[in-house]
């Protein structure tokens, strides 16, 4: 029997892939009989002379990306592998299954999405919960780490610490490579490192979690680097969904009546979406330290506040998504087959 896995290799996408990146459908481990962590374990000796970044997917899940949409996919399990080891403390990390509590959908607003047809029954994963740490004791920055690799954020920051390179893999370009989908890949550039910081209030979250809830509101900033915001991630290459793609998880919050700064975070995707869209921005919970940010990309509160005399049709907002979307630079746009390779090893 073989285990199959995904790999987006070093060096794929013209360059552009700094890393080996490995993706583990969580169904394929259980079909061969394995845990996820056995998965990751096996997998790791096909990596005796290099090293990879590791996810285990569930197909069947949803996450939320930091400002607070919803993603029909999930990651849960995060690992780092060099040179065929797994750092026995810190190198795999389960994410489990969050359950909905009650007050859930008071406390935590944009998880409203999870009652809707498309996402209701399927089982949530965003970041650790409490057993999941072991020895970790932060309250953000979920990584795992074995000798040069760790994988950061709960699966969606990737890096070479002794190289010093790093890609975002954004969950939507996530559910693309799961998918065989297609995917925009470039450099993230200032709006998607401004808004990666624009967060909502999540009961482990993937970024925030313990008793975190309420520590950071929609309307916040969680860098809180006013103007130097643009330049935190800016040069990072990044694995997105294609906007038009992105597009539909923005409009499937806002059409349930989500609002940016009110249950959504107020990212520069999210604000730009929703004015051209017609839809409100609840302009008194965005606060100074996020006008700041969003001020030095071009996103001003005048801008936005000036009515939009002729808002986009849902249609039309997916067709004009590469211009209402800002953020990535140089994109480049490849089907998931021509740059990601299907591996499998013997159990």
């Amino acid at each position: 029997m073989k285990l199959r896995y995904r790999v987006l290799p070093e060096g794929a996408a013209d360059g552009a892939i700094p890393l080996n990146c490995v993706f583990i459908d969580q169904a394929d481990a259980r079909a061969c009989g394995l845990t996820n962590e056995d998965a990751v374990r096996l997998i790791a000796k096909a990596f005796k002379d290099s090293c990879a970044a590791v996810n285990v997917m569930n197909k069947d899940g949803v996450s939320v990306s930091s400002d607070g949409i919803m993603n029909p996919i999930a990651v849960v399990a995060t690992a780092c592998v060099d040179h065929g080891m797994i750092n026995p403390a810190f190198g795999y990390m389960p994410i489990s299954e969050i359950p909905m509590y009650e007050g859930m959908m008071k406390d935590e607003p944009h998880m409203r999405q999870w009652l809707t047809p498309k996402f209701a029954g399927r089982p949530l994963h965003r970041g650790p919960v409490g057993k999941d740490l072991g020895e970790r004791t932060g309250h953000n920055e979920y990584m795992t780490m074995t000798g040069r690799i760790a994988n950061n954020n709960s699966g969606s920051e990737f890096f070479n610490m002794v190289e010093m390179t790093e890609i975002l893999a954004l969950m939507a370009g996530q559910n693309e490579i799961m998918n065989d989908g297609e995917v925009m890949i470039g450099v993230a550039g200032p709006e998607v490192s401004v808004g990666i910081g624009m967060i909502v209030s999540e009961r482990w979250g993937r970024i925030f979690g313990g008793n975190n809830l309420g520590g950071y509101k929609p309307g916040m900033t969680a860098h809180a680097s006013g103007k130097y915001a643009k330049t935190v991630k800016s040069d990072y290459a990044v694995i997105a969904a294609t906007k038009p793609k992105f597009m539909e998880t923005m409009l499937d919050a806002l059409d349930i009546g989500l609002v940016p700064g009110r249950e959504l975070g107020c990212s520069p995707a999210l604000v730009c979406t929703a004015w051209a869209y017609g839809k409100e921005i609840d302009f008194g919970r965005i606060t100074p330290a996020s006008w700041v940010e969003l001020e030095s990309i071009g996103i001003s509160r005048e801008m936005l506040m000036k009515p939009n005399a002729k808002p986009y049709t849902r249609e039309e907002m997916i067709i004009h998504a590469d211009e209402i979307i800002p953020g990535v630079i140089s994109p480049k746009y490849y089907k998931v087959s021509e740059i990601c390779e299907i591996r499998e090893i013997e159990i």
